[in-house]
């Protein structure tokens, strides 16, 4: 029966290399642990950069819209911008085939997102000299600010702003130097003047001292 050497050389040697491939399996599966994370990170990223930019745009549209609707209001009768409580919010509804006016912001839902818009009247200033609009308390009754802002959750709001300008006047002939009571906005066909002390009604305008 032959006699059998193993080597010692040859047993060293396998169980060295074995473990040098076991180390270099380890830092592979790290190595891929490590890219998977950060391309997963880079995906989420990239898709919620994706949906508030949509959502963005979304709240942009709906600004919009509710400033044409202020303007449509605006257009139908000034007195409908111009007498609303100036820096509180305003929603715009629609009555019949126009718009109108209701207090308080709203929810609108979008795309499984809510959205809250509200619009606000400012009265503007301007330069007595230069007509020019600055922050002084010369209000201008021909010009409001209208801002529109959209909120909703997770972004930062969206808000853009106009500056409205009356640009037509109804005008009625004042016929009747009795009844009118106050200094206010007149409604035609509303006839009547203010009433003012030293002034005797009558056929004729007579001043009284």
């Amino acid at each position: 029966m032959p006699n059998i050497q193993y080597s010692t050389f040859n047993t060293q040697h396998s169980a060295q290399r074995r473990g040098a491939l076991l180390l270099e399996l380890l830092i592979v599966i790290s190595l891929l642990a490590v890219i998977l994370s950060v391309g997963t990170q880079a995906v989420y990223v990239s898709l919620q950069s994706s949906k508030i930019s949509g959502e963005r745009d979304i709240a942009v549209g709906l600004a919009s819209e509710a400033l044409e609707a202020a303007r449509g209001v605006a257009d139908e009768k000034w007195q409908n911008i111009y007498d609303l409580t100036k820096g509180s919010q305003y929603h715009m509804v629609q009555t019949g085939n126009k718009w109108a006016t209701s207090t308080g912001s709203e929810i609108v839902s979008l795309n499984n997102a809510s959205y809250t818009r509200y619009v606000v009247i400012d009265n503007v200033s301007r330069d007595a000299s230069t007509r020019m609009i600055d922050t002084g308390t010369n209000y201008d009754p021909s010009t409001q600010k209208v801002t529109v802002t959209v909120s909703w959750p997770y972004a930062d709001p969206v808000t853009i702003n106009e500056y409205f300008l009356r640009w037509r006047n109804k005008i009625c002939n004042q016929t009747n130097w009795s009844g009118g009571v106050g200094s206010v906005v007149k409604n035609c066909p509303d006839t009547t003047y203010t009433s003012a002390t030293n002034i005797t009604p009558g056929a004729s305008l007579e001043l009284t001292p």
